[in-house]
């Protein structure tokens, strides 16, 4: 008997080596693999130039008791604002996509349309007009919206100044009035959500555009 249960021991580890040893290998493999599928992936964009991005200063959509009864955002709430505008703004600047123009540039002008309508996200095109006085090819307008101290969301959009039609966006929601959930559902729109949703339309734009050009040079070649 202690022989028969001395030969099952001797199977199961047997047994875990060959699983171990797979898993080894896989894990070899996935490491072996990762140079060359980052260097794939960052030879993607090389031959791509980065875009102007003129990001605008972002709007607090205060809808909140609080706000009604202080008669627009808190000045928490603004600061949180600034603080997570300047964030977002360090972290697209750090990018391969974008070159940021310098708001500065057109100071005055943002001013004005600030002082013309409420807010810049919604200001009847007033943002491409900006773009273009920036010669900016993107704009990017960004707006918190506050509901209650339990119910926020952070939006942002992308508009191409060429066409003046949007091309990115993301809304991402927060659960607490906090510098840290601000900052971390800021960070994760303009890295994921709404760049993902940029990525996806450069991509759909290119095919399209690939498309259309073998299709014109198949109809030149018909005689």
């Amino acid at each position: 008997m202690a022989t028969a249960l001395s030969d099952r021991l001797r199977r199961r580890v047997a047994g875990c080596r060959r699983t171990v040893g797979a898993a080894a290998v896989v894990l070899v493999i996935a490491l072996m693999a990762t140079p060359f599928a980052s260097a794939a992936s960052g030879d993607e964009g090389t031959d791509q130039q980065p875009e102007r991005l003129l990001i605008l200063p972002f709007d607090m959509v205060d809808s909140s008791l609080q706000g009604e009864m202080n008669h627009g955002p808190l000045e928490a709430d603004v600061a949180r604002l600034r603080r997570t505008a300047d964030i977002l703004r360090r972290s697209l600047g750090d990018r391969d996509e974008f070159e940021l123009v310098d708001p500065d540039s057109v100071s005055e002008k943002i001013e004005e349309a600030a002082s013309s309508y409420r807010y810049l996200y919604e200001c009847n095109g007033c943002q491409i007009d900006l773009g273009k006085a920036a010669d900016a090819d993107l704009v990017m307008t960004g707006w918190v919206q506050k509901v209650s101290n339990l119910i926020l969301n952070i939006n942002a959009t992308l508009y191409d100044v060429d066409t003046g039609q949007s091309v990115g966006g993301g809304s991402v929601d927060m659960r607490s009035n906090t510098n840290k959930s601000w900052r971390a559902a800021g960070l994760y729109l303009v890295e994921h959500a709404m760049l993902e949703n940029y990525h996806s339309r450069q991509r759909a734009r290119a095919a399209a555009e690939t498309t259309a050009t073998s299709q014109t040079g198949e109809q030149s070649e018909v005689p």
